[in-house]
């Protein structure tokens, strides 16, 4: 009994001393500068002559842009960028940024909305829900920065609980912290999750109108489906070649695309 209670202490100690890397980083004073100046600017942009406007809203993008090379990423600045890009008449960039701002704000009206005014008349499909994601039936639902917060507070309060049990013994306690640990393995797994499809796998999305995939990095292979791909459609990113980028689309097929074509995200 003794050499099971010792397990179960060295595993509580085990999550006590895990670190859990967050999804960005916490901006400082001239970063924070930096984007008050560029939603200035956004804001001075709106009142210039229509036909002046895409040109003046492309340079407040970099200025939203500069401030995300920093280091800082949120779905503010995101959906900014990606407002910004709109205006700016880029609207696969403009895709590519609300996508990214959904990672931190998954369930914002706005940013959804503005995604559809991007996308315009274009039926772009969904991309295939992965069989994780209906086991982890929240994860499109709770943001990335939130998911590293609840991993957080339950490995510490497991942790302290788990070092008052090791003291106390106390049956209904061992049993409260097994189901707490039990949690906390599922937060870390959820927000694990997270680091590998947003960290590890590359996406792009579909910047023209009907692009068509070839089999190779070229425009003398043959076309990869019988039907073009429409604009705004998200592709998995696997490997580039010269001027080519090949993709991974929902079907599971592989196609290659000119870079040009796609904006990488």
């Amino acid at each position: 009994m003794l050499l099971v209670g010792n397990k179960f202490s060295i595993l509580i100690v085990l999550f006590g001393i895990l670190f859990i890397v967050g999804c960005s980083r916490s901006p400082d004073e001239h970063w924070v500068q930096m984007f008050l100046e560029a939603q200035e600017a956004f804001e001075k942009t709106e009142k210039l002559p229509a036909a002046d406007q895409p040109k003046e809203f492309y340079r407040v993008a970099t200025m939203f842009q500069n401030v995300i090379d920093q280091g800082v990423q949120s779905g503010p600045i995101y959906y900014n960028l990606g407002n910004a890009w709109l205006r700016a008449e880029e609207r696969g960039r403009a895709i590519a940024a609300y996508h990214l701002a959904q990672r931190y704000r998954p369930l914002d009206p706005y940013i959804a909305s503005n995604k559809q005014i991007a996308l315009g008349n274009t039926a772009a499909p969904e991309p295939t829900t992965p069989f994780i994601e209906y086991v982890f039936f929240w994860q499109n639902s709770i943001g990335c920065r939130e998911k590293v917060t609840y991993s957080v507070l339950l490995t510490v309060v497991t942790f302290i609980l788990g070092i008052f049990y090791h003291f106390v013994r106390y049956r209904w306690l061992r049993r409260f912290v097994v189901t707490l640990l039990m949690f906390t393995v599922i937060a870390v797994c959820s927000t694990g999750y997270d680091w590998y499809r947003f960290e590890w796998i590359h996406h792009a999305v579909v910047a023209v109108e009907n692009a068509v995939p070839r089999k190779g990095n070229s425009e003398q292979y043959e076309p990869v489906f019988t039907t073009p791909i429409p604009f705004g459609t998200i592709i998995v990113v696997h490997d580039e070649r010269n001027d080519w980028t090949r993709l991974r689309f929902s079907s599971g097929q592989d196609g290659w695309l000119p870079k040009n074509q796609i904006i990488e995200f």
